[in-house]
C-alpha cells in the first residue's frame, strides 16, 4: 500500500508513531505492580517513549525495573519482542539487554483494563547505564565499542526467527523513500529541505533497487544513541548494554549499523570518521558483505533525512513523537551529507573495513603503475621535486608558528629554485599552515596532505596531456578540466588538471601529448598546475579536494590515487613517504633493545620552536614534558650564538678563552657565597660521578645516602645510587635509600605541619645507623624536588635538619640540580634554595637545561673541597666547558634574566596546578596534583581511598594526549604520574590548552 501525500497523512500501517502513549496515573501503576507481580513501589519516574508509556520503578528491596503499558494493537509485536528478549537471555552477546519478568501467574506478558481497551503491560529487567546521547565527548576508542556491540547484538538476533513477525512500521527503510516525500513538505527551513530533498532524489532510487538484494535478519531497528547504554570502568568508557527493542522485525541486517550511525553522527566534526569507526568495529564483530557495505551510507543519509522531516512533521501537526530526535544536530547531520557524494561516503566505510575506496582503484592504480614509459610528462624540461613538508631546509630559519613566513619561504624557495619545473610531490604534509591536531574527528585536523602533483613553472607554460583522452568536463568541482582514459579493458579514470587557461572544449578527444591548456598566473603560490587522478565519476562533486588531512588520507588515496607516473619513466620524481618507518628500522638494528622511546607509536620529529614540536607530518604538539629545552625550542638568541661560536673557535678548556671565565663567574654568581669553583662536564651523570669520586676520597669513606627511588644518572657509580636502575641488578651494600617524603602516598601527609621534620629524621637515623656500625656515609645525595620518584616536592623543613646532622657527622651533601636547577622551581634559582637559607650544599651538580639541549653539565664546589681534591690529580674534560659551551650557557642566563622567565615559572606554574586542581574536582581519576612551579605531576589512581595506582590508565591518558597534540608521559615507582616540566616559556595559554584538553580526554574516557 503506498504511502499518501503530505498532506493528506501517512498509510495508517505506519501510524504506530503518532498513536499517542498510553496514560495511567501512578496510582493506577502501583496497584498493576502490587496484583499482577507482588511489587511495592517505592519510586516511579516516567521515561521517554513513542508508542509505550514507560516507568523506571524502584521497588522496597532497591530493585529496579521498567514498566511497560502499550496500545492493544501492539500486542503482535510484543509477543514477537518477549520471544527475541528471552531468545537473547539465552546466548552471551557480551552486553547486557533487558529480561521480561513474568507476573504472579508466570506470564511475560499481562494487561489492565483502561476504559474499553486492554493495555498491554510488560515488567522489564532495569539496564544500568547513561545513554550514549547523553555522553558529550565520544573516544575513537568508545566508537569502536559501540560499533563492535551493534556487531554482537546483531549476530545474536539473526539467529533468531518467529512465527508472526510484526507488521511493517514508519521507520523501515523500502519505503523511506514515499515517508520523506510525505513530510518534506512540513520543513519550513529551505536549507535543510533542499538538502533532504537531494538525499531522497539521489538514494531513494537506490534504496527500491538494491535492499532486495541484501541479506536479512532480525534487527533491534531503533539502535540510536537513546538506546545504547554506556559505563565507566575506571577512565575506559564501554558499552554495558541496549535497551528498547519495540521496533524490533526482520529486515535488512545492514539496518541496525544505519540507524545507529546516523544517530551517532550528530554533532561530529567529522561524521564520515564516525561511521567508518563504527563500520569497522561492526564488520569485525559480524561480518557484511560488500553490497551492504555499499549501501551502508545511502542508508545512513536516508535515515538521517528521515528522521529530521518528521521532527518537522509532528511539531507541524502537534502530534506525539519522541522529542530527543528533534535536536538540531540531527538536521544539521543532513546538511552534512546532502553534499557528500554518495561514492566518497562508499568509501569511508569500504576503506575501514579493508576494502578498496573504490572498486575499481587497484586495477586503475596497478596500470599506472606498469605503464609510466607511455605517458608523456604534461610540462616541458627537467622534473626536479621539491621538498614543502615539516623536514625542508627551506623552513630552517623560519618561526614555525608563523603560517605567512612559512608561506614566504616556500615562495622565495620556488621563485629561486634551479633551472627546470619544480615538482611539489603526491601524499606531502605541506609545511604552509602547521595547526594542532585535536583528535581524528576533529575540524581542527589541517587539510596539509597533498592528493596530486603540482607543476610549478611560469604562467603561460603549456601543458600537455599525458595519455590519450576524452574531455569530460572543464570547470567543474573546482577543477579545469577534466579527461577521461579507458586504457585497457576494466581500466577507466580521469586526470584531474587545476590552474590551466584556455581548456579544450568537453566531448573533444585529445591525443598523447596534446596541448590541454597554460599554466594561469596563481594566487599565493606562485604559477602552478596540479594534476590528480580520480578512480570515480565526480558527479556529485562539489570540490575536488588537494589535500586531505593526515586521519582521513588513506580515504581519499583510495579515490585520487598517486598520479606521479603521468611524469613518465625517466623522471626523478617520487610519492613522498614518511621516514619514520626507516628510522625505526634503522634504531632496531644499531641501538640497544632497551633503548626507550616515547609513546607506543613513536613521533618523528622534523623541527620545534619555543613551546611546540613539529614532526615530519606537520603536526604541532604542545611540549609539557622537556625540562632540557629551558627557554624553549631552537631560541633564535642560542641558535645565533651557537653559530657564530662555531664558527669562531671551538677548542677545549687547556686554552684559554675569555668566554670560559665569564660564564663561569656568571654561574657561580647564582649559588651561595663559597660555592666558587667549577668543573666543566658533558651531562648531569658525570657530574654527579665526580660529586661521588669526590667525596669518597675527601672523607675516605664509601657508603651514600639516598632518597628512594631517585635517579642520579647512568654510569657505574651513579647507577648504584639510582634505585630505579640498581633495582634491575641487586643495591650496592653502600647505599642506603631512605623514605621518600611524599606527603600523598608517605607515612606524613600534607595534614601534618611536622612532616618535613619526621622524613628528615628517616635520614639522620640512617646517618647515626651506619656510624654505628662502623661505616659513617660519604655523602648524602638528593634531589631538590624527586623527578624519578613521582614529582614529589620536598616538604618544608626536611632538608635543613639533615644538612645540620650531616655537618656534625662529616656527612658531605651533594644537591642534584640536574632536573629543577636554573629557575624552573621559580621562588629560587636552584631547587635546594627553597629548604631555606641555611641549606648550602658542598656540591651543585647541573647539566641538561644548563645549555637548552647542547651538551653541557657542570660540578660547583668550594675552594677548599676543590683543593683538598688535587692530590688525585689534574681534572680535564675533553669537551667540557668548550667555547661553544660557555657561549650557549651564558646566553641562556641572559635570556632568563631578559624575559624574566623563572618569574614566568613561577606564576604560570602555580596557574597550570590550580587548573589542574580544578580538573581534581571533577575527574576521580586524579588523586594528586603537587609541585613546585614548572616541575608538577598528577597522580592517577583507581580509589581515591586506597591510593591503588592508575598505572596502565597514565599510559593510555599520555597516549591519547599525545594523538591530541599535547606530549607528556608518566614516572613514578608505579608509572602512574604526568610530569609536566615544560619549557619556562610556558604560556597561560599554553597551560589552558593542556589542561582543557587533559580535561576533554578524562570527560571523554578512551
Amino acid at each position: 500500500m503506498a504511502v499518501q501525500t503530505e498532506r493528506e497523512g501517512v498509510d495508517e500501517r505506519f501510524e504506530r508513531i503518532t498513536a499517542g502513549v498510553p496514560e495511567l496515573s501512578d496510582e493506577r501503576l502501583r496497584d498493576v505492580l502490587r496484583d499482577r507481580y507482588g511489587l511495592e513501589a517505592v519510586s516511579l519516574r516516567r521515561l521517554a517513549g513513542e508508542t509505550d508509556q514507560n516507568t523506571h520503578v524502584v521497588d522496597g528491596s532497591g530493585t529496579e525495573y521498567v514498566l511497560k503499558i502499550s496500545d492493544p494493537a501492539d500486542l503482535p509485536a510484543i509477543e514477537f519482542q518477549t520471544a527475541l528478549l528471552a531468545h537473547l537471555a539465552e546466548r552471551d552477546a557480551g552486553l547486557v539487554v533487558p529480561r521480561a519478568v513474568a507476573d504472579l501467574a508466570g506470564s511475560p506478558v499481562t494487561s489492565v483494563r483502561d476504559g474499553e481497551r486492554e493495555l498491554p503491560v510488560r515488567l522489564l529487567t532495569w539496564v544500568p547505564g547513561t545513554p550514549l546521547a547523553e555522553v558529550g565527548g565520544r573516544s575513537a576508542e568508545l566508537l569502536a565499542d559501540v560499533g563492535a556491540a551493534a556487531g554482537r547484538l546483531a549476530a545474536a538476533t539473526a539467529t533468531f526467527s518467529h512465527p508472526a513477525p510484526p507488521a511493517p512500521h514508519y521507520w523501515e527503510f523500502p519505503h523511506a523513500g514515499t515517508v520523506l516525500e510525505a513530510s518534506l513538505g512540513y520543513v519550513t527551513d529551505p536549507g535543510l529541505r533542499d538538502a533532504a530533498t537531494t538525499i531522497r532524489d539521489r538514494y531513494a532510487p537506490l534504496l527500491t533497487e538494491r535492499l532486495p538484494e541484501l541479506p536479512t535478519a532480525v534487527v533491534h531497528h531503533d539502535l540510536n544513541a537513546f538506546n545504547v547504554l554506556v559505563h565507566r570502568d575506571g577512565g575506559r568508557r564501554r558499552v554495558s548494554g541496549v535497551i528498547d527493542f519495540g521496533d524490533a522485525l526482520p529486515t535488512a541486517r545492514i539496518a541496525d549499523l544505519a540507524v545507529l550511525a546516523s544517530s551517532v553522527m550528530r554533532g561530529a566534526a567529522r561524521p564520515l570518521t564516525v561511521a567508518a569507526t563504527l563500520a569497522a568495529a561492526y564488520h569485525e564483530a559480524h561480518p557484511l558483505t560488500e553490497a551492504e557495505l555499499d549501501l551502508l551510507f545511502p542508508l545512513i543519509a536516508v535515515r538521517a533525512a528521515t528522521v529530521a522531516v518528521t521532527a518537522a512533521r509532528l511539531d507541524a501537526e502537534r502530534r506525539h513523537g519522541d522529542p530527543r530526535h528533534r535536536s538540531a544536530a540531527a538536521a544539521d547531520l543532513v546538511r552534512a551529507l546532502a553534499p557528500v557524494p554518495a561514492e566518497v561516503g562508499r568509501a569511508a566505510v569500504r576503506h575501514a573495513c579493508g576494502l578498496p575506496a573504490y572498486p575499481d582503484a587497484p586495477a586503475v592504480t596497478a596500470w599506472l603503475a606498469g605503464n609510466a614509459a607511455s605517458a608523456v610528462p604534461p610540462v616541458d624540461g627537467p622534473l626536479v621535486p621539491i621538498d614543502l613538508g615539516a623536514s625542508s631546509e627551506i623552513f630552517d630559519d623560519v618561526d614555525p608558528r608563523d603560517p605567512g613566513a612559512l608561506r614566504a619561504a616556500a615562495t622565495a624557495a620556488l621563485i629561486g629554485r634551479r633551472p627546470g619545473v619544480a615538482v611539489g610531490r603526491y601524499g606531502e604534509p605541506r609545511f604552509l599552515e602547521p595547526r594542532r591536531r585535536r583528535g581524528a574527528a576533529s575540524a581542527d585536523e589541517p587539510d596539509n596532505v597533498h592528493l596530486g602533483i603540482d607543476l610549478f613553472a611560469g604562467a603561460g607554460t603549456l601543458v600537455r596531456a599525458p595519455l590519450p583522452g576524452l574531455v569530460e568536463a572543464t570547470d567543474t568541482a573546482g577543477v579545469d578540466l577534466v579527461l577521461l582514459h579507458e586504457p585497457a579493458e576494466g581500466v577507466r579514470f580521469r586526470t584531474l588538471y587545476t590552474g590551466l587557461n584556455d581548456a579544450p572544449a568537453a566531448g573533444e578527444a585529445v591525443a598523447a601529448g596534446a596541448t590541454i591548456g597554460r599554466i594561469a598566473p596563481g594566487e599565493g603560490l606562485p604559477p602552478h598546475v596540479r594534476v590528480q587522478v580520480a578512480v570515480t565519476p565526480l558527479d556529485g562533486w562539489t570540490t575536488v579536494p588537494a589535500a586531505a588531512t593526515d586521519s582521513e588520507q588513506a580515504l581519499w588515496q583510495g579515490l585520487l590515487p598517486d598520479p606521479t607516473p603521468l611524469l613518465g619513466a625517466q623522471n626523478t620524481v617520487t610519492a613522498w613517504t614518511p621516514v619514520i618507518g626507516r628510522s625505526l628500522q634503522g634504531r632496531r638494528a644499531h641501538l640497544p633493545d632497551s633503548h626507550p622511546m616515547y609513546f607506543e607509536q613513536p613521533i618523528a620529529m622534523a623541527r620545534a620552536r619555543d613551546t611546540r614540536f613539529y614532526d615530519e607530518q606537520g603536526r604541532s604538539y604542545l611540549d609539557a614534558l622537556n625540562n632540557v629545552t629551558l627557554v624553549g625550542h631552537s631560541h633564535p638568541r642560542l641558535v645565533d650564538v651557537a653559530a657564530r661560536q662555531l664558527g669562531r673557535l671551538n677548542t677545549n678548556t687547556r686554552f684559554v678563552y675569555d668566554s670560559l671565565t665569564e660564564y663561569a663567574e656568571r654561574l657561580t654568581a647564582t649559588l651561595p657565597d663559597g660555592l666558587d669553583v667549577v668543573y666543566f662536564v658533558n651531562s648531569g651523570s658525570e657530574a654527579n660521578d665526580l660529586a661521588l669520586r669526590m667525596s669518597r676520597y675527601l672523607t675516605k669513606r664509601d657508603d651514600v645516602v639516598i632518597i628512594d627511588d631517585a635517579y642520579h644518572g647512568y654510569t657505574s657509580v651513579v647507577s648504584d645510587v639510582s634505585p630505579s636502575r640498581y633495582k634491575h641488578y641487586g643495591k650496592p651494600d653502600t647505599t642506603h635509600p631512605t623514605p621518600v617524603p611524599d606527603r600523598y602516598r608517605g607515612a606524613y601527609g600534607y595534614d601534618d605541619p611536622d612532616a618535613g621534620a619526621k622524613y628528615a629524621r628517616h635520614v639522620i637515623d640512617e646517618f647515626d645507623r651506619l656510624t654505628a656500625a662502623g661505616r659513617p656515609p660519604a655523602a648524602y645525595l638528593f634531589e631538590a624536588l624527586l623527578a624519578g620518584g613521582g614529582q614529589v616536592v620536598l616538604p618544608p623543613g626536611y632538608l635543613a635538619p639533615i644538612f645540620a646532622a650531616a655537618a656534625e657527622r662529616g656527612v658531605l651533601t651533594i644537591a642534584d640540580e640536574v632536573q629543577v636547577g636554573f629557575g624552573r622551581l621559580g621562588e629560587a634559582f636552584w631547587g635546594f634554595q627553597t629548604q631555606g637559607p641555611d641549606v648550602v650544599p658542598d656540591f651543585v651538580t647541573m647539566g641538561k637545561a644548563m645549555g637548552n639541549g647542547f651538551p653541557m653539565a657542570a660540578l660547583v664546589t668550594t675552594r677548599e673541597i676543590s683543593r683538598a681534591f688535587d692530590p688525585t690529580g689534574r681534572f680535564f674534560s675533553t669537551y667540557g666547558g668548550n667555547p661553544v659551551a660557555c657561549a650557549v650557557g651564558l646566553e641562556l642566563l641572559n635570556i632568563v634574566d631578559d624575559e624574566g622567565l623563572q618569574h614566568n615559572a613561577l606564576v604560570v606554574g602555580q596557574y597550570l596546578r590550580d587548573r589542574l586542581a580544578g580538573l581534581g574536582e571533577r575527574h576521580e581519576l586524579i588523586g594528586d596534583v603537587r609541585g613546585q612551579s614548572f616541575y608538577s605531576g598528577v597522580e592517577f589512581v583507581l580509589d581515591r581511598d586506597t591510593k591503588e595506582p592508575a598505572s596502565a590508565e597514565t599510559l593510555i591518558i599520555c597516549e591519547r594526549l599525545k594523538d591530541q597534540g599535547v606530549l607528556v608521559y608518566p614516572t613514578g615507582p608505579y608509572w602512574n604520574i604526568l610530569k609536566l616540566k615544560p619549557p619556562l616559556t610556558f604560556t597561560r595559554a599554553d597551560a589552558d590548552d593542556f589542561t582543557d584538553t587533559l580535561d576533554d580526554i578524562l570527560t571523554t574516557g578512551w
